[in-house]
């Protein structure tokens, strides 16, 4: 429970594999802060996180009532949250005039059991508001890397945030503003120049609505999937009285990639589909930052290598320091902000523009209130001087007309 004049946030992380739900308290002053370990800051808002679960995302119904129940056990006392962002995997329908997709999972979602799923109705349902704003879990924090660069250090005008997991995401900020167009960017899908004798026929998911097959893409090379399933192909090589399919489905625990030594041959695939990748935004987009994230860049030997092949596949094409000096890659391909709190992150930055965005509605509207209630006494006055001046004016023609007629007799 919670004090009614409270600000009280609600935030949706919806991954691959599991969905992260938080309430956070938005500070009104920094002398609000008592524990630093539980703030976060965007931009030059401070967060007090107050509440938080993990919940894993395999079945749709399961998932989306345990989230719903989260925020109705904690539902503030005056019966809602300030605003939620829900932030989620793709793809997902983004444009709230088309009401038979929006905040649905789309048809081509390599998650079949999520397909068509409404994912907004029963968390706007369960925080009793519908004040909330939508993005997927890579234009989220795409958005909240750039408010918070752009309200700490030098601005920027766009951002191309990158995850890495199940799956790989890309979210892009450009001319301040998050990219949807058709639907919201797929970056994950695009073709990449693969490594000198690959010849992995690219991962399971690929066989299905997937660009190019699978094969030789970003995702169909360096997610987790498309690794488990390249050092099973690996393994069953080594080891030939193994089937393909045993191999396969035994790598579907991709807990195996954490095992791996920084020198295994994989992590060459990996950083070099990145580079690829960051190569793409760099000259198509000409993008001010790259950030990359997720699960698999935890392995953190991928910075500096997918920072190194990028400057090769340049060739010397851009003469910028960011890509042509090792502290000038260093800080334009980075880590999150806020670490493995991005995604998080970026649905609280969701939540907050919701608010701010109903809290500036609601001094619109009483301006324009004000502004009528001002034009409506106006015209009161200006009607009650015009009735005073013909009043007067009616009283001097009276009075004129009586003198004139005293005149008149007194002549005859």
């Amino acid at each position: 429970m919670s004090n009614d004049d409270e600000i009280l946030l609600a935030a949706v992380e919806g991954g691959g594999t599991s969905f992260v739900v938080t309430i956070a308290r938005l500070l009104s002053s920094s002398s609000d802060i008592k524990d630093s370990s539980s703030i976060i800051q965007i931009g030059k808002s401070n967060f007090q996180l107050q509440q938080s679960q993990t919940i894993s995302s395999e079945s749709p119904d399961d998932t989306l009532s345990q989230c719903a129940t989260f925020f109705q056990t904690h539902l503030p006392k005056k019966g809602y949250y300030d605003g939620v962002g829900i932030a989620t995997f793709g793809p997902v329908g983004l444009d709230p005039t088309k009401k038979e997709t929006y905040g649905r999972i789309l048809p081509s979602s390599p998650k079949k059991e999520w397909r068509n799923v409404d994912v907004v109705s029963p968390i706007l349902k369960a925080c009793g508001t519908s004040t909330h704003k939508l993005e997927t879990d890579v234009n989220a924090p795409a958005w909240a890397e750039y408010v918070h660069r752009n309200k700490n250090s030098t601005p920027i005008s766009s951002v191309a945030y990158v995850t890495v997991g199940t799956g790989v995401g890309v979210g892009l900020v450009v001319n301040h503003k998050p990219v949807h167009g058709l639907m919201h960017p797929e970056g994950g899908h695009i073709a990449i120049s693969p490594l000198e004798d690959d010849g992995f026929a690219g991962y399971s998911w690929g066989t299905e609505r997937s660009p190019y097959g699978g094969i030789n893409t970003v995702e169909g090379v360096t997610s987790s999937v498309a690794l488990t399933e390249r050092l099973a192909h690996m393994r069953q090589q080594q080891d030939k009285d193994k089937t393909t399919t045993t191999v396969i489905a035994n790598a579907q625990e991709r807990d195996m990639l954490k095992d791996l030594p920084d020198t295994h041959p994989i992590w060459d695939h990996a950083s070099n589909a990145l580079a690829n990748l960051c190569v793409t935004l760099i000259l198509l987009l000409s993008v001010e930052q790259i950030v990359l994230g997720g699960g698999i860049m935890n392995r953190t030997i991928l910075y500096d290598r997918i920072r190194s092949q990028t400057q090769n596949i340049l060739n010397g094409y851009l003469d910028v320091s960011q890509v042509t000096t090792e502290n000038g890659l260093k800080d334009y391909i980075s880590c999150s902000c806020w670490g493995e709190k991005g995604g998080l992150v970026g649905a609280l930055s969701l939540a907050l523009d919701a608010y701010e965005e109903k809290e500036e509605k609601k001094k619109k509207e009483k301006h324009v209130a004000f502004s009528k209630d001002c034009d409506m006494e106006k015209e009161e006055s200006y009607k009650r001087d015009i009735e005073m001046k013909m009043t007067i004016a009616k009283s001097i023609i009276a009075f004129s007309a009586i003198g004139l007629i005293y005149v008149l007799r007194r002549s005859h």
